[in-house]
């Protein structure tokens, strides 16, 4: 599980089963660590001192996790009494592309000005404000106007400078990056570990920091969370934040021991957001037992678009995942801060660790099932890393005048056995927080059956239209790695995506033996209008390994103000 060095992290995990809660809730350490000089004060000092060379390069340590093989035992499930939901092929995209397209500008990247970056993945991320893009790739992060200028660059540790941990003095990336839309805050976060050997080792800290403004320049209120280095707790991988009123949500793959060694399930965790939006140094961290998904992990929290609440505010907030069932599989945790205690099950009156179950139709996961690297490229032998044993970030939820949905992507494989290796698996689910949700749209987008299509993200505007970004390759075709986008109207027939749109076209293969690729993908929503898509992803300028880059780019659909 340990990662070429100098990369971005990330735990590649099957599906795995739903166990009832059998321990206490893990109330996690957390510190509070002041507030932090102006962003834009720190980031001048901490590039004064790399000119003079008074600073060590970044270190990373990537990791990439055993294949778990989900075993159905011990689960309870609340089930709708619908049949399998068989997902629609579309093969073909009769309509037009309808989005008009906006920014097109380089993000983060190796050997880009400024930035000291060496390793992969790239973990490409961002979050849009108001006035502002925030784009975070491993260990850097660049804030941006709307236009592309640069207008500060700084390490990820930089938020921490003068805490005097590990989240001072390491720089290991895995960044989380939400911007707050009912708050007007940033959050920045990524952990923080030792080494020994290659393999992380404890202390596991979660380095979080939410702006005191609206200006990600300004200052931070900053926090560490740690966890313990044995069952129930171990190394806090692969973390995903939602934003929900009653909390900051967080999801971890957890591998136990120091060194870290074998995965013990998956961590879903509540943070006490209105404290943490003050610096209130009582803030807590509330985690459902490990146990409670031993069997598998990379479960997504369902993350607020627009500023509509959700239609219950009883159930706390969603995680999701992707089971081999095949299905998709929701669970609710609620946290009750006061007590320090989650509730973690179906929401609706279920036994603890149970789920709500939607039942899918037939679902292979790209790589005929493997969810590997399987991925070909033109001019080389070697193949990209699909991800495909998960639900891809994010898990984006939004409340249209009570018309909820939760949407999201995974990579699956068109063809089986056959020669195609992915192509993109989209879900709509309506009421999710009802004992029976609706999966509403269940679509799989191949429109010319040939290109290779993951690493999406997926999010809805505040009418209804959707927008997918992702990596699409051809290698018959001589189609490098590119990024490309696919978007649908609210009034387009269900299961249907438009026309695919080029966002910039690869210049190059990565080769020799690297396979990682992305790891994750960003496609966020403009608060300004709450219409504008704006989408981060990797590509390559030539053929090379360990030359990667970033691009940003943002789609709106006309009618939508």
């Amino acid at each position: 599980m340990n990662k070429i060095l100098a990369a971005g992290v990330s735990a590649c995990l099957a599906s795995g089963a739903a166990l009832a809660q059998q321990a206490d809730t893990l109330v996690l350490p957390m510190q509070y660590l002041g507030v932090s000089q102006p962003l834009y004060t720190m980031a001048l000092q901490q590039r004064n001192l790399n000119m003079r060379g008074l600073l060590p390069p970044t270190e990373m340590i990537q990791r990439h996790g055993p294949l778990i093989t989900e075993l159905e035992v011990a689960t309870k499930s609340t089930s709708p009494s619908a049949p399998a939901s068989v997902s629609y092929e579309q093969k073909d995209a009769p309509a037009p592309f309808a989005a008009v397209a906006g920014a097109n500008f380089e993000g983060p990247g190796v050997g880009m000005p400024g930035f000291n970056l060496t390793g992969a993945p790239p973990d490409t991320t961002l979050a849009v404000g108001p006035s502002h893009v925030v784009a975070w790739v491993n260990s850097m992060f660049a804030i941006m106007t709307k236009t592309g200028t640069v207008l500060s660059l700084a390490n990820g540790n930089t938020l921490f400078t003068g805490v005097g941990n590990l989240c001072e003095t390491s720089n290991r990336g895995d960044p989380i990056l939400q911007y707050d839309r009912l708050a007007d805050r940033w959050v920045m976060s990524q952990f923080a570990f030792n080494v020994i050997g290659s393999s992380p080792a404890a202390p596991y800290l979660q380095c979080i920091a939410v702006s005191t403004t609206n200006n990600p320049l300004g200052a931070y209120h900053r926090y560490t969370i740690t966890f313990g280095s044995t069952t129930p707790n171990g190394f806090n991988d692969y973390g995903k934040l939602g934003i929900f009123p009653d909390g900051y949500y967080t999801s971890y793959n957890v591998f136990a021991g120091t060194p870290a060694g074998l995965f013990s399930g998956a961590a879903l965790c509540a943070s006490d957001r209105l404290k943490m939006l003050v610096g209130d140094p009582t803030a807590t961290t509330l985690c459902a037992p490990v146990t409670t998904y031993g069997g598998g992990g990379s479960l997504l929290p369902a993350d607020l678009d627009g500023t509509t609440l959700p239609t219950t505010a009883t159930q706390g907030n969603i995680f999701i995942r992707q089971s081999t069932a095949p299905a998709l599989r929701l669970l609710k945790l609620k946290p009750d801060y006061v007590n320090s205690t989650v509730t973690i099950n179906d929401g609706v009156g279920g036994a603890a660790g149970s789920f709500i179950n939607l039942a899918l139709g037939p679902t292979i996961r790209a790589c005929n099932n493997g969810g590997g690297a399987c991925v070909p490229q033109p001019g080389t032998a070697n193949q990209l890393d699909t991800l495909a044993d998960r639900l891809m970030y994010r898990a984006a939820y939004r409340n249209r005048g009570g018309v909820d949905s939760l949407v999201v992507t995974q990579s699956v494989d068109p063809d089986g056995a056959g020669a195609r290796a992915a192509t993109l698996r989209w879900y709509e689910i309506r009421s999710p927080f009802a004992a029976v949700p609706t999966l509403f749209q269940n679509a799989t987008y191949d429109p010319d059956a040939s290109s290779d299509r993951w690493m999406g993200s997926v999010a809805m505007d505040k009418m209804g239209n959707m927008m997918i970004g992702y990596s699409v390759a051809n290698a018959a075709a001589g189609v490098k790695p590119s990024i490309a986008v696919a978007g649908r109207l609210r009034t387009d027939l269900r299961n249907r995506m438009r026309a695919e749109q080029t966002l910039i076209t690869g210049g190059g293969s990565q080769t020799g033996t690297l396979t990682r690729w992305g790891d994750y993908t960003t496609m966020q929503i403009d608060p300004a209008d709450d219409c504008t898509f704006w989408f981060i992803g990797q590509y390559l300028a030539a053929d090379g390994t360990f030359n990667w880059r970033s691009r940003i780019g943002s789609y709106k659909f006309n009618g939508c103000s």
